[in-house]
């Protein structure tokens, strides 16, 4: 059973690595397109500056 156990620790950090891989591709990618000026810094944003600056942001408690 242990050994199981460790197949599947070495599968989990191979995908791991290859996520970091796929990740750090697409970073390099959006960074040359910025450079070239295809693209702006700003627009590479998950949420555009125009719409987290209108966000307000409610809470439905303050006792934490």
């Amino acid at each position: 059973m242990y050994d199981c156990l460790m197949k599947n620790k070495d599968t989990k950090h191979v995908k791991d690595e290859q996520l970091e891989a796929a990740k750090r591709e697409s970073q390099e990618r959006s960074r040359a397109l910025v450079r070239s000026g295809a693209r702006t810094q700003e627009s590479m944003f998950l949420i555009p500056p125009e719409i987290a600056k209108s966000i307000t942001i409610t809470h439905r408690s303050t006792e934490f």
